[in-house]
């Protein structure tokens, strides 16, 4: 796996790597952006709405105040949570220029089969950021209540998104190798959570979907021709 991820790394500066994660990222951000002004409109009308009933929770007195600021803390948790999410779905977009820059570097006597239309990747995309959200946030109370144990909380959010991750990418690259490749079955959750726990540098979180798949596809075909 190391090495799987060590010929992913150099490979970052080819063009259609950078350029992928550009327009990912740039789309990513105005999408994050999006949900957590939606999300805090949402939540303050709620909660406006719901505080309404308690005559002594008064406009500007600290109790409304300290709530208002937990729920703000607690939605841009989710949203953290969320973004690799988000940026992954995106990635998926542009991630058959990635798999035929791959192997057109490393693997030119593979044959790839055709990839698939741009509505299949759309419709891919959004399947992986509904189940990413479903799965998140059902386990974001254990995620949350895992970060007062900081090494719990941490543990917990690489794994599953690890395990998802890997699950996903696995079957992306599958589609894409010949027909006649021998698909031993195997799991690649440590490939995802080696990127999941990319998701929590700065920067480096942009880099992580593309770094995912790239060892992704380095191990299953190394796998075939061991």
């Amino acid at each position: 796996m190391f090495k799987d991820y060590i010929l992913a790394f150099r490979q970052l500066s080819d063009r259609p790597f950078w350029k992928s994660v550009l327009w990912a990222s740039i789309l990513s951000i105005l999408t994050f952006v999006g949900i957590m002004i939606v999300g805090w409109s949402a939540c303050g009308w709620l909660f406006d709405h719901l505080l309404s009933y308690f005559d002594f929770l008064d406009e500007g007195s600290w109790m409304k105040n300290t709530f208002r600021f937990i729920v703000g803390v607690f939605i841009f948790l989710i949203g953290f949570l969320f973004f690799g999410s988000i940026h992954t779905a995106y990635m998926g977009i542009f991630i058959d220029q990635i798999i035929d820059a791959i192997q057109a570097k490393h693997y030119p006597e593979i044959s790839l089969r055709p990839a698939p239309k741009i509505h299949t990747s759309i419709i891919i995309a959004i399947r992986l950021i509904v189940l990413s959200f479903i799965i998140n946030i059902l386990a974001s109370p254990l995620f949350l209540l895992g970060w007062f144990f900081p090494p719990v909380g941490m543990a917990m959010q690489i794994l599953v998104n690890g395990y998802l991750l890997g699950k996903e990418y696995s079957a992306t690259v599958e589609t894409r190798l010949p027909r006649n490749t021998d698909h031993q079955k195997k799991s690649y959750t440590l490939y995802g959570a080696v990127g999941a726990a990319l998701w929590m540098v700065p920067i480096a979180n942009f880099f992580s979907p593309l770094l995912i798949c790239t060892s992704v596809f380095h191990g299953m075909v190394r796998k075939n021709n061991a």
